[in-house]
């Protein structure tokens, strides 16, 4: 078959021929899958897109592209999401390579290791911009630029959505959370404390609330906009972690000691394995939480702090101290609906519209730096849409590894939701932490 033609130049340089691996099966979360989505929807160039199923099927040449865009999906430092031998072919790949990551206070040196065993070239990563070189030393990584991004940006159906007014709603207050494990710092537990705190107050001010942390009542998709769409007011706190563990020994002690004792206070954990870590890296972000909850005009109820310097406290969100010593101010917000909605009217405004925080203008920015990152060189022109129609098609491994996460996933639910959903919940944290440790190789 005959190559695709090169696509026509622009004003703003000729379009690339881009290859997007990523991993969309059905168990990640939503904001991933839109990510993926925009990049290749929005992009003005031309880019084709293969779901891993940690091969890289030896049937595609890498060399019909001018660039290969791993998604922060295919977890590439992992040999579960990225084997061996696709990691040899992309290291001897000569053309322009990019890696978005998250969640990098995981695997920090192995994922060093790969960006320099593949000759990444371009880092998107969600690290603020100030405290980049503390995880990706220049001196480790010569050569390397890096793009510090937001970990998801506005989804404008969600905008466009009509929703219940403040009112009407139902709910005061809902929240979803897991209970972490105590290596992610302060910052991890916050997660969990503001609704186990904010649920035991809420009693005395008589408050209808919609909090859990048990992971039977996790929501996800369209499940998780209509929730959000019943509540007054959602609450949250920043994204990330506040301890960065270089080897993954820290995870290791920490994940052994909670389940040989987990009655062991966080403050005694913190002291034994991570003590001066905590807080070290400032990582502190705004959530895509923070975002579906602006474009739905439910009021933000948050714990204070940065949110990478786009919400302000008492304009776009209610912020709760964090020892919620502030519940009497918050109450009385959640009481007068004029006061709650200039809130939430200026965060739908200023934040949900905003064309700076939308997929497009992300998807924009990538473009140009991958635009820039082209060398001088013949045009590749990818594969024409029907035969890469044929060659993106999974193999059979590929989707009997997926099936093997879906039967997992699924059967995790089943197993809190039933068997252990009337068991205290320290014992079904504990649970919880020892079928995540067994099961976590057979993904």
């Amino acid at each position: 078959m005959m190559p695709a033609p090169a696509p026509a130049a622009t004003a703003e340089g000729r379009p690339l021929s881009l290859l997007l691996l990523c991993d969309d099966a059905q168990t990640i979360a939503a904001t991933a899958l839109q990510h993926m989505d925009a990049l290749a929807r929005l992009s003005r160039h031309r880019v084709q897109r293969l779901s891993l199923g940690r091969r890289l099927p030896e049937r595609i040449d890498l060399d019909r592209f001018d660039g290969v865009v791993i998604h922060y999906s295919a977890v590439a430092a992992l040999d579960r999401f990225l084997d061996e031998k696709s990691r040899q072919r992309l290291a001897a790949y000569r053309g322009i390579k990019a890696l978005f990551i998250q969640d990098e206070h995981r695997h920090v040196r192995s994922t060093i290791a790969l960006l320099r065993r593949l000759g990444i070239g371009l880092l998107f990563t969600c690290v603020p911009a100030g405290e980049v070189e503390k995880i990706y030393p220049p001196a480790e990584l010569p050569g390397l630029r890096t793009e510090s991004i937001l970990t998801g940006y506005v989804d404008p159906e969600l905008c466009r959505l009509a929703v219940p007014a403040f009112e009407a709603r139902p709910i005061d207050v809902g929240y979803r959370a897991r209970r972490l494990s105590a290596w992610l710092g302060q910052l991890g537990r916050e997660k969990f404390l503001i609704g186990q705190r904010f649920a035991a107050d809420a009693g005395a001010y008589g408050l209808v609330c919609d909090i859990s942390s048990r992971e039977e009542d996790r929501l996800y998709g369209r499940d998780w906009i209509e929730f959000l769409t019943r509540c007054k007011a959602v609450l949250g706190s920043e994204s990330g972690s506040s301890v960065f563990d270089l080897t993954g020994e820290i995870e290791r002690a920490v994940l052994r000691h909670e389940l040989a004792a987990p009655e062991t206070p966080f403050e005694r954990l913190s002291e034994l394995y991570f003590r001066g870590e905590d807080g070290r890296i400032a990582n502190g972000q705004i959530s895509p939480r923070c975002f579906e909850a602006a474009a739905l005009r439910t009021l933000m109820i948050l714990y204070e702090g940065g949110y990478s310097g786009i919400l302000r406290p008492w304009r776009h969100y209610v912020p709760l101290a964090k020892d919620h010593g502030n519940m009497a101010e918050i109450v009385a917000v959640l009481r007068d609906a004029r006061r709650a909605e200039r809130i939430v009217d200026a965060a739908y405004r200023e934040v949900a519209l905003n064309p700076a925080y939308s997929f497009a203008a992300h998807v924009s920015r990538v473009d140009a730096l991958l635009a820039e990152a082209k060398r001088e060189g013949e045009a590749r022109p990818g594969y024409p849409a029907a035969e890469w129609a044929v060659l993106a098609r999974p193999s059979l491994g590929s989707r009997l590894h997926w099936l093997r996460r879906r039967v997992k996933v699924a059967a995790h639910r089943l197993l809190f939701a039933g068997l252990l959903g009337r068991l205290p919940p320290e014992e079904r944290d504990r649970i919880h932490r020892r079928i995540k440790r067994a099961t976590q190789a057979w993904s």
